[in-house]
């Protein structure tokens, strides 16, 4: 990246452009912000993905230099060695998750908003077999869907009120720290990979030798550090603690098969298949679609951990997951095609949109 030597005169200030575009993000209640040379700011708002008005193309120059407005020195060092950085920034009174990251040999950067205030599990729609989930006091629960699905919203959510109502010594490890917890019942310690521990598998040590009650890891998106991490993840739900995990998967189904995937490659499969049986809670998986009107609605699989469902992860059937849930349904289970139905069927969203 070029060193900041100045700006031309034609060319406003880098801050102040950034705080320009940033503005008009949130005046249009946009979620996301993408910068690559040779384009116009595009924006995500209520789902669809549009040009930002009035804004020139973005140039090398210009995108170099507002990425070097938020950039450490060294972060900048590091975006050179490992041509992709993920940092979460103030800007004009907000807070974003970005993404700086090479395309075509040039900076280009994504910005995700992060709300200040964390949305209750009410607010978010979650169905009232959440309160399932906030009942365990050990095991593995599951926050899954694609990326930009909420996830890790929906799994602050979680941590938010059993911050709320609960005594509980509650552990988060980011990378990186999305929201920000205030203790309120519990107290809420929040570790980012890079600053305040080196790595997962260093984190999750030091977890096995606290006394806590809850653990919150974001999305490991290294296939080996996740494979890894999942003995330690799973000694420490089959302890005393809760464990709630964000995975990248469109399906309890894909879920279940991405941790037997991990965990067969320090444990026979049979092995793998009966310590998660025992430790899970229940899986979320979630997707965001269009709602009619406007904005974003949640739609909601739910697997509770039940009889049937231990003994098809033990017996490997994992295929039969569905029908279980279909005739499940009085215990708060669903899948996600059935959630997207009902709200089809509610008048919330448009079939084509799904």
């Amino acid at each position: 990246m070029a060193e900041f030597n100045g700006v031309n005169k034609n060319m406003e200030v880098p801050s102040i452009l950034l705080n320009r575009i940033l503005s008009d993000l949130a005046k249009k209640n946009g979620s996301d912000l993408h910068l690559s040379v040779g384009s116009a700011p595009m924006i995500r708002a209520s789902g669809e993905f549009q040009p930002l008005a009035d804004q020139e193309i973005i140039t090398s120059e210009i995108l170099n230099k507002i990425i070097e407005t938020f950039l450490s020195q060294e972060e900048i060092v590091r975006l050179k060695e490992t041509k992709g950085i993920v940092l979460v920034r103030n800007l004009v009174n907000f807070r974003f998750r970005i993404n700086v990251f090479y395309e075509k040999g040039l900076l280009a950067a994504s910005f995700h908003y992060v709300p200040n205030l964390i949305r209750s599990l009410q607010e978010l729609g979650l169905p009232e077999a959440r309160h399932n989930f906030l009942k365990a006091n050990s095991g593995l629960l599951v926050i899954a869907g694609a990326y930009n699905s909420g996830k890790t919203t929906t799994a602050a959510s979680f941590i938010e009120e059993i911050n709320k109502t609960s005594v509980k010594n509650i552990v988060t490890i980011e990378d990186p720290i999305e929201y920000l917890f205030v203790g309120k019942k519990s107290l809420v310690t929040q570790r980012q990979i890079g600053s305040d521990v080196n790595n997962v598998t260093e984190a999750l040590d030091y977890c096995l030798n606290e006394d806590l009650d809850v653990i919150y890891l974001n999305e490991i998106k290294d296939e080996p550090t996740f494979n890894q991490a999942l003995v330690k993840i799973f000694e420490l739900a089959s302890g005393n603690c809760l464990v709630v995990l964000e995975i990248n998967a469109d399906s309890s189904e894909r879920v279940l098969e991405k941790i037997l995937g991990g965990l067969s490659r320090q444990m026979t499969a049979e092995a793998a298949r009966y310590n998660l049986a025992d430790i899970l809670v229940g899986i979320v998986v979630q997707k965001l679609v269009k709602r009619r009107g406007g904005g974003l609605i949640l739609a909601n699989e739910i697997l509770l951990n039940n009889a049937p469902v231990k003994s098809l992860i033990r017996e490997g059937k994992i295929y039969q997951l569905k029908s279980v849930m279909q005739t499940s349904r009085k215990e708060g289970m669903i899948n996600l095609e059935k959630s997207l139905e009902n709200l089809v069927e509610a008048g919330e969203i448009r079939r084509e949109d799904i």
